[in-house]
């Protein structure tokens, strides 16, 4: 097989050589600028196609004209084939938003039943605890309650974790102030009586104080709350 410059060098040996030299030239640039501009052409529709990035664009291109003419066969139209997967993206769309929304309301409606429980144990607790005022107690007491992954509720005193109702008696036995004075134990009305004789703190103060506060004042606090109006 000859080389391109054998036969250049063949033909410019012959009358006008050097004029079909110069045409074969022609023609040989000619065709290559075609084969450049189709390959562009080609990348980019393997670009919109997303299959350059495999490697091999040829085996890519080949599956792709088998999938086409599967569809063809089983009787859909190829031209049809991008609203097809625009319906079915919307259809899906649809359905994942009805889905979240569902998740949503479920776990909203599970997040309000744990928390109606919280409240229900810890008022149930203060309330056999003969707590002064169950209700306002309550919202001192919720930051120690947790709900495990199990849905179980457990107070947390420190490290441990103990049932709402021993964790509620332990904080009251450790804060004889918040239980009423006719069942306060103590000979002769001691540090642990209810009345109000020189009393300042309200429930507010007492929500606002951290437990090491309420340790610091405890002489004022054992002494008994006072209603926000009576505060002096």
């Amino acid at each position: 097989m000859y080389t391109l410059e054998q036969i250049y060098e063949a033909l410019g040996k012959i009358e006008n050589g050097g004029t079909m030299v110069a045409d074969l030239q022609d023609a040989i640039r000619g065709a290559r600028d075609e084969a450049a501009k189709n390959r562009i052409e080609k990348n980019k529709i393997l670009d919109q196609l997303n299959l350059r990035q495999s490697g091999d664009t040829d085996g890519a291109l080949k599956n792709l004209v088998a999938t086409l003419t599967a569809l063809q066969n089983a009787g859909g139209d190829p031209s049809t084939l991008g609203t097809q997967m625009n319906d079915l993206k919307k259809s899906f769309d649809e359905l994942k938003g009805k889905y979240d929304a569902s998740e949503k309301k479920a776990k909203e409606e599970h997040d309000k039943r744990v928390k109606e429980a919280i409240n229900s144990k810890i008022l149930s607790a203060l309330t056999d605890g003969k707590a002064i005022n169950p209700a306002e107690m309550s919202k001192i007491l919720i930051g120690n309650v947790s709900v495990g992954d199990d849905d179980k509720i457990v107070y947390k005193d420190g490290d441990k974790e103990l049932s709402v109702t021993d964790g509620v008696a332990g904080w009251l036995k450790a804060n004889p102030w918040a239980v009423k004075a006719d069942v306060q134990t103590g000979a002769g009305g001691g540090s642990g009586s209810q009345g109000s004789g020189g009393a300042k703190y309200t429930m507010n103060d007492l929500k606002t104080m951290s437990r090491d506060e309420i340790n610091a004042h405890w002489d004022e606090i054992s002494k008994g709350v006072v209603a926000e109006a009576d505060k002096k």
